[in-house]
């Protein structure tokens, strides 16, 4: 009897193990990456810290947190999540609900300088559109986020 129990609870163990690995970002781990990374811009400047964003240098990639930044006309000016946007404006790129995610966190940078931001995007892991919740903050002229999967 011992042992049968010994097995259902190592059972019961295993099975939460995955769930606990597969658990996505937090919003504070965002906010932490975001604001590290201004920090950096204003410790190396922009050059050196937007390549060490789109190249995941100093611990700026963690699973699906990276670091993108823009201009202020909308051009990506670091992308740690995919280097072949960088250079490319991406101003009237649009969510699936038609809004244009980029101007919108420009705005907001502009605005607030920093701030949380919502928006519907494609996992990168999944495929699936997800909510995805986006920490802003707007150093120099530009304007830099980290988001995280809701």
């Amino acid at each position: 009897m011992k042992k049968a129990f010994r097995v259902l609870a190592i059972a019961a163990i295993a099975s939460v193990i995955p769930a606990v690995a597969m658990a996505g970002a937090t919003a504070e781990q965002a906010q932490a990456m975001s604001e590290k990374a201004a920090a950096h811009i204003l410790k190396v400047g922009k050059e050196k810290a937007y390549a060490d964003f789109t190249g995941h240098a100093e611990g700026f990639k963690d699973g699906e947190l990276y670091v993108y930044c823009f201009a202020p006309d909308g051009t990506a000016v670091a992308h740690g999540g995919n280097a072949a946007m960088v250079g490319k404006n991406l101003i009237e790129m649009k969510d699936p609900d038609g809004i244009r995610p980029v101007a919108v966190l420009l705005e907001l940078g502009k605005t607030a300088g920093k701030g949380w931001y919502d928006f519907k995007w494609q996992n990168p892991e999944t495929k699936k559109v997800q909510a995805k919740s986006a920490y802003v903050i707007r150093t120099g002229d530009d304007t830099c986020a980290v988001g995280y999967y809701r």
